[in-house]
């Protein structure tokens, strides 16, 4: 466990998007095709169903709602999603890449097997997040609601937790490598003593961690 100043990892890099004039603005009241590129898209709803596919390439996804909604083999790259409600969806085996989360509504949303590089959450309400037997290698979560949260059987590779709630989250099951917790609330998460050596920290959260695993400080 680290809490000397070090060497910041490398930035989260952004959507790819091109200039605004390239982008096809389409009203749509439900998603109604499986592919979607340079398009901006605001009020789609998939509501409580499932489906067999959805792939954004190159996206601006706007007050979009996904609550509930089952999607298998999701596909996102040069993606930004804005002010949205994903709470309580099921995705299983989805692929983000360069993709921007911001100011939406995520609670109990279930990612298993999933691929998430550069991918930036910021502002999120994101308790009872769930990322299972996932890949998640070089993610910011900026100033989100993370309480209660779940990594089981995933790897978390240069992730950065800034200004988080992390309060009773769960990390002891995952593989964490390079994992920066410094501003985040750390009451109650739950770590294993092995696991300290990929944490990088600041002083006050050390010594919570360490209370919490028991040390007697004092």
């Amino acid at each position: 466990m680290k809490s000397a100043k070090r060497k910041a990892s490398r930035p989260i890099d952004p959507p790819d998007l091109p200039p605004s004039t390239s982008f096809e603005a389409l009203k749509l009241d439900r998603f109604t095709a499986d592919s979607y590129e340079l398009a901006t898209i605001e009020g789609a709803v998939l509501l409580d169903a499932p489906a067999t596919r959805l792939q954004f390439d190159s996206c601006i996804l706007t007050r979009i709602e996904l609550d509930r909604s089952t999607l298998p083999n999701l596909r996102m790259l040069d993606v930004r999603i804005a002010k949205s409600s994903i709470a309580n969806g099921i995705w299983a085996k989805p692929t983000l890449r360069r993709v921007e989360i911001i100011g939406s509504r995520l609670t109990g949303l279930r990612v298993t097997e999933g691929e998430l590089s550069d991918v930036l959450f910021r502002e999120c309400k994101a308790d009872f997040i769930q990322l299972v037997s996932s890949r998640v290698r070089d993610v910011r979560f900026e100033n989100c609601m993370m309480a209660e949260a779940e990594f089981s059987e995933s790897t978390i590779e240069r992730v950065t937790f800034a200004g988080c709630d992390l309060r009773n989250a769960d990390l002891t099951h995952a593989k964490l490598i390079d994992v920066d917790l410094r501003g985040a609330k750390v009451e109650g998460l739950m770590l294993d003593a092995a696991q300290l050596g990929s944490l990088t920290v600041d002083p006050s959260q050390a010594m919570v961690i360490l209370q919490m695993l028991g040390a007697k400080i004092g």
